[in-house]
């Protein structure tokens, strides 16, 4: 059977790109959630409407029950795991009717004593991102997401002449067509090629595909330094995903030092476009061209599957490495995030502060919150509304000196 030919990014506007990446995403985001039971929700008028994920009750007292420590009444960091799946993506909502879609989403999790993150982008939603400040949600998050044209095989395989990325010019026209991509189509893999030594890995370090044995090893080095209930939560995910989804759409992969492993990724290919998700080298090894090898990786193997279009989100830190592999800029996405805790203080909205260049961020906003929050979730104990709003202004404080240290700490930018 003949090739399926994917989009070139030259035949792509930007609003293009950015839809194809929109339902990649998506199409993610489905089988990340539907591995542990997580249900999509739709709400919405006679011409529009908004979809998101939400846990199941039970599954939330499931992981209480599961987490609750011996002789406490504070339930453990690791409660709060499937909360990490409450989300809406990169949705349009009518101007007249982003504050009811807004509100109602809100009102819902505020009943359910539950967070939410609602992510805008990738094109520019200035009026939903207002609506969404003026109702309590901060702005954790805010990364560019880039673009390579794969079929640029001097960028991946001779460094001393790599372009610029101001290379890439997509079509002007917004009105034009994209390619029709058959994107549930079979197509044959051509003869995988070896990653060239010129990308400089040190002695002994090797990037390979992995396993379902090696998901755990993965996980625990992408989730530095996170609780072993994290690590096992995303395990379970992952190793679902990987077991339910066709190597042809997802694959993961790994930097290894022996059984050391040291750095990891994965490729999730739908829509006509591949992308890279989950590029994280242990810090003990950075600085020694891994990162750049593992995205390197994955784009040779994007290109051996055919596909010419590669994209991904950035980090602050990273966004010098990948102009060198030929990406760039072509959208921007921000992560919002509610705590009912937060809402309805007597003092308003709290300052927001935007990390950017935040490597993923999951694991550090739920150690934020439950940071904060924890030494309030006394259970069994009816406080007076002073004191609630009290409580409410304290974690709201607590949870931005958390933020601002942990920014300083490493080195990120506050804006």
């Amino acid at each position: 059977m003949s090739a399926t030919t994917f989009p070139a990014l030259s035949s792509l506007t930007y609003e293009q790109l950015q839809q194809l990446y929109v339902k990649n995403k998506a199409e993610l985001t489905k089988h990340v959630n539907e591995a542990v039971g997580v249900e999509e929700k739709f709400y919405g008028g006679h011409d529009w409407f908004v979809r998101w994920w939400e846990s199941p009750p039970h599954l939330q007292q499931a992981q209480q029950q599961h987490h609750q420590q011996p002789g406490s009444d504070i339930v453990s960091f690791g409660s709060s795991l499937y909360q990490d799946h409450n989300g809406l993506e990169h949705q349009s909502i009518p101007s007249s009717e982003q504050s009811e879609a807004v509100n109602m989403v809100k009102n819902r999790f505020r009943r359910r004593l539950q967070r939410f993150n609602w992510v805008t982008g990738p094109h520019h939603q200035p009026d939903l991102e207002r609506v969404l400040e003026g109702s309590g949600f901060s702005c954790l998050e805010a990364e560019p997401i880039m673009c390579a044209d794969l079929t640029n095989t001097s960028v991946l395989e001779n460094h001393s002449s790599v372009p610029s990325a101001t290379s890439f010019s997509a079509a002007s026209s917004s009105s034009s067509q994209p390619p029709v991509v058959d994107v549930t189509g079979v197509h044959s893999t051509p003869q995988r090629r070896p990653l060239p030594l010129l990308f400089g890995l040190p002695e002994g370090i090797v990037i390979e595909p992995i396993s379902s044995l090696g998901i755990i090893g993965w996980v625990s080095t992408w989730a530095h330094g996170a609780p072993e209930c994290d690590v096992l939560h995303w395990t379970k995910v992952y190793a679902r995903v990987a077991t339910s989804v066709s190597r042809e759409q997802f694959r993961m992969f790994a930097a290894r030092r022996g059984n050391e492993c040291i750095g990891t990724g994965y490729l999730h290919c739908h829509s006509g476009i591949a992308s890279i998700h989950s590029l994280f080298v242990n810090p003990e090894y950075r600085r020694q061209g891994i990162g750049k090898a593992l995205a390197a990786y994955a784009m040779h193997d994007a290109r051996a599957l055919g596909y010419q279009v590669a994209t991904l989100t950035a980090s602050g830190s990273a966004m010098g490495l990948l102009t060198k592999l030929g990406f760039k800029e072509f959208g921007i996405v921000k992560l919002h995030t509610w705590y009912p805790a937060l809402a309805d203080s007597s003092s308003g909205t709290p300052r927001k502060t935007v990390i950017r260049g935040k490597r993923g961020g999951q694991q550090q906003q739920n150690q934020h919150q439950q940071q904060a929050a924890v030494k309030y979730k006394e259970k069994d104990i009816v406080k007076t509304t002073e004191e609630m709003e009290k409580l409410k202004i304290q974690e709201a404080e607590e949870l931005e000196k958390l933020k601002i240290k942990e920014a300083e700490e490493e080195g990120w930018e506050l804006v």
